[in-house]
């Protein structure tokens, strides 16, 4: 376990401790027990995946089993039959198979071959090796994706549940490319997009000479400046390892681990500082200046579902149009600088030309609702935030530090909300990404928005292009193909993608609406029942005791943010 993991585990056990101290004073926190719970368990079964993407025959599978040090992931696969697979260090060897249907079965790890034969009813794979290896990576894990020429709808739903899971992405490519193709940077694009890094492996350098793998690094480092990315280069064969494995043991998981959780914990901290304040003033206070506070705390309630009904009204009002069109604007323009390449593909096979269009529509897609949902997220978090407190009384906040909290709770939505959409978070079998309602302290439970628009694109284009796709392949020529793309092919791309992006749209918009809301009503909740409880029972216990409790109390939270949480930050 790492130093980081097991220190915000030491923290969260002692910040368990602290809260207990506070009901010693009559002070009960409710919820906290839970909720602290919530988020030892997010950091405990918290996992730092490495996806490896790329085309078939770029060697993705004989590259690993090169890192492993043995053959165990089969390099003669159909790519209908690839599935993503997590590599895991274990001593005891199996097989975990999370099937579509729900299910989780063990198998043998001789199984492997019978399972991928099994592909399409199954959505990942755990495979539990003992691997010296593996052991050396962990706690990263390295996890084998389905390759660009893989069926379109395996691919996409493959990227799409590591979106927002993958901390550090490996993007491996055969010497014999030479270059970045538009499909790989299509997928960089996602994944820069979500604020992941990434390296590409240039493999089989063995099938070139030195100096011109050198130039085919020094090209693909010139492409990738070009297109606005930072990242390293490394060269690999299967017999000399060498860089990619230096590459990998370069990462910092410590800081990269204490990043995911980072702005959840400061912002929980600042909210349990908050709630202790409040229930030391009030015991300092008279019980007529508590119940003051308790019915501003009221009349903030009050305003708070106001606010809610409003926002939520504003969403169904279809103010969303003006975002839809800036998204469907990048996507014609991309699409436009793409009609060469799309009209030589046409003119081979739609399979080939379908897959491209997907790619260029789900890279700008990611883009703009990545920039759509953040919008979205710091105004309503501004609005609440002035709604709320033009209700409240000076000397009654949510938090410690008001304006902390609200920071923090902006940063985790903008950080994790749409890689949650987009890769299903509804679903819990064997997801990694469900954690993020345990660290989004007092925000609302992520639903799964059905038809998560980057699965509608897979879903809408085979069918949209099998109908055009008859008059530009057969017995065309490129001009005409390219007239086709356009006065077709776009148009009906767009048509289709339009209602599906707006109900996105609308749906991710309430949901942040109730997150926010969410967020405010427990805090608000949490120190107006401390406040009735201290009301309640004035006359109850040593004042003075109670009160030197709560500021023992208090001062061990800072502390414990000191000691444990500034570390996180560094």
């Amino acid at each position: 376990m790492l130093k980081t993991q097991n220190n915000l585990l030491d923290y969260l056990k002692k910040l368990a401790q602290v809260i207990e101290k506070a009901r010693t004073a009559e002070v009960e926190i409710n919820g906290e027990p839970a909720q602290i719970q919530a988020f030892a368990q997010a950091v405990a079964e918290r996992e730092l995946l490495v996806p490896v993407v790329g085309a078939f025959s770029a060697g993705k599978s004989s590259l690993l089993n090169a890192i492993m040090g043995s053959s165990i992931l089969p390099m003669d696969i159909k790519p209908e039959t690839a599935i993503p697979t997590e590599l895991r260090h274990d001593t005891h060897e199996r097989i975990e198979a999370f099937f579509t249907d729900g299910r989780t079965e063990q198998y043998g790890v001789d199984q492997l071959p019978a399972l991928q034969a099994r592909a399409e009813q199954l959505k990942f794979l755990r495979l539990h090796l003992n691997r010296p290896a593996l052991k050396e990576l962990a706690p990263l894990v390295l996890v084998d994706m389905p390759g660009f020429n893989s069926p379109l709808d395996a691919h996409n739903k493959a990227i799409d549940r590591y979106i927002g899971d993958g901390v550090h992405y490996l993007f491996v490519v055969s010497v014999e490319e030479g270059a970045l193709h538009q499909q790989i940077i299509s997928n960089m694009d996602q994944v820069t997009v979500m604020e992941r890094g990434f390296t590409v492996c240039i493999n089989k350098a063995d099938l070139k000479p030195a100096a011109d793998v050198q130039g085919i690094c020094d090209y693909i480092r010139e492409q990738l400046g070009d297109e606005g990315f930072e990242a390293e280069v490394c060269a690999v064969s299967k017999n000399d390892i060498a860089s990619v494995k230096a590459m990998l043991g370069s990462f910092d998981p410590e800081r990269i681990f204490g990043a995911i959780f980072e702005n959840s914990l400061l912002g929980h901290n600042q909210y349990m500082q908050g709630i202790l304040d409040t229930a030391l003033k009030g015991l300092e206070s008279s019980k007529e200046a508590n119940a003051r506070k308790i019915k501003d705390m009221e009349d903030a309630l009050v305003a708070l579902e106001q606010e809610r009904q409003q926002q939520s009204e504003a969403s169904q009002g279809g103010n969303l149009e003006g975002a839809a069109d800036d998204i469907l604007r990048a996507v014609r323009n991309r699409l436009a600088g793409s009609v060469d390449m799309l009209a030589q593909a046409a003119l081979r096979s739609q399979d080939e030309m379908t897959r491209i269009i997907s790619n260029e529509v789900r890279s700008c897609l990611t883009s703009g609702l990545k920039s759509a949902t953040n919008s979205m997220s710091a105004r309503m978090v501004a609005e609440f935030s002035q709604h709320v407190s033009g209700s409240l009384r000076t000397d009654v906040n949510l938090s410690q530090n008001q304006n902390n909290w609200t920071d923090s709770l902006l940063q985790t939505l903008q950080s994790q909300l749409l890689p949650g959409l987009l890769s299903g978070l509804g679903d819990k079998s064997g997801g990694t990404g469900t954690v993020i309602t345990s660290m989004m302290s007092g925000m609302a439970a992520m639903r799964f928005i059905p038809n998560p628009i980057l699965q509608v694109v897979a879903t809408i284009l085979p069918s949209v292009l099998g109908a055009i796709f008859g008059g530009i392949g057969e017995g065309k020529k490129l001009e005409q193909a390219k007239e086709a793309i356009r006065t077709q092919v776009f148009p009906s791309v767009e048509s289709h993608l339009r209602p599906q992006l707006l109900e996105f749209l609308l749906q991710a918009q309430e949901q942040i609406v109730q997150s926010v809301c969410k967020a405010f009503d427990e805090r608000i909740k949490a120190q107006k029942e401390v406040l009735e409880k201290i009301n309640k029972e004035a006359e109850s216990g040593n004042l003075e005791a109670r009160i030197g409790v709560l500021k023992d109390a208090l001062a061990e939270v800072r502390a414990l943010a000191d000691t444990h949480l500034q570390t996180v930050k560094h």
